[in-house]
């Protein structure tokens, strides 16, 4: 390999290294990095001490799959409040301000815009991610979380907020209003968390129940899709309990051989962000949009 393939290689998208310039020589980002993982610790602490049930003081097994479950819960909390916002006027605040044209005429290509917005709004939630493994390991000093399971929840979430943030930039892109870009991206997020749920349980309460006289014991398929459930699932999975079968009278224990929930939502959710971020660029790129409607009149034109 030659050094301009290497130079290519290991280049960092200038969208993404320009965004992370302006944000890190502020105090703002030490400062929310500090507070947050104060509180995150304090927080940690509290639930320790709450949890604790015997007269020596030291945390039980329980305590610390407790103390474990709550901050996976407030860290999975903190993505799906704040990556939809961060990156729904990322396309559409470059538009509002006027200077989407003068990013567009530079020598980007629209996937590595589209993908340097992206990352660039979610480096704030990555960057408090990785701040936070301090307080996890915590836990490691008394046993029952390893590192794989600490990395299995990690990767996991760092696709959740890929996946709500592609989401965001999607809706960015094809609406010139963030404040319109902002409310259908937390539409989408809504009906992901709570509109699968329902649907679901409407249909197999109504439909599949009825029918089945040994009633119905399997996860219907929409759950798939719900990240809140996934990462339930995760947790099941790693603590090996069975507590899985008290979700919505459900089973999210995988047989032996099959995709565990979490799985199938993971492969969904990067399938997802791959196709949102194409569309976006495609939407992005000019040129590509009057390719399209030039083929569609050349369909018209056939047709009629």
């Amino acid at each position: 390999m030659s050094v301009n393939t290497y130079k290519r290689f290991f280049r960092i998208n200038p969208v993404l290294l320009k965004e992370l310039k302006v944000k890190m020589r502020s105090w703002k980002a030490a400062i929310l990095i500090g507070v947050y993982n104060l509180v995150l610790l304090l927080l940690t602490i509290f639930i320790m001490k709450l949890t604790l049930d015997n007269d020596i003081g030291v945390p039980t097994q329980e305590t610390i799959l407790t103390t474990y479950a709550f901050l996976v819960a407030a860290q999975f909390g903190l993505i799906t409040l704040i990556a939809p916002a961060l990156t729904a006027g990322a396309i559409s605040g470059e538009r509002e301000k006027q200077t989407l044209d003068i990013l567009l005429s530079t020598t980007l290509n629209h996937g590595s815009i589209i993908t340097g917005k992206l990352f660039s709004s979610l480096s704030q939630i990555i960057l408090l991610l990785i701040s936070s493994v301090p307080v996890f390991s915590i836990i490691f000093l008394y046993g029952g979380v390893g590192l794989t399971q600490l990395l299995q929840v990690y990767l996991f979430f760092i696709v959740i907020a890929i996946t709500l943030g592609s989401i965001g930039i999607f809706f960015s892109t094809f609406i010139k209003k963030s404040t319109a870009a902002n409310v259908l991206t937390y539409a989408v997020v809504v009906f992901f968390y709570l509109g699968t749920i329902l649907i679901s349980v409407f249909y197999i309460r109504l439909v599949i129940m009825p029918n089945n006289a040994l009633g119905y014991s399997k996860t219907f398929w929409l759950f798939n899709l719900n990240p809140a459930i996934a990462l339930i699932s995760l947790v099941v999975d790693q603590f090996r309990e069975g507590a899985g079968s008290i979700i919505l009278g459900l089973n999210l224990n995988a047989q032996q051989g099959e995709l565990h929930l979490w799985q199938i939502n993971v492969i969904f959710n990067i399938c997802l962000s791959a196709f949102l971020l194409f569309i976006s660029s495609v939407k992005l790129n000019p040129v590509k949009r009057k390719l399209f409607r030039r083929s569609n009149l050349i369909l018209k034109r056939k047709g009629s």
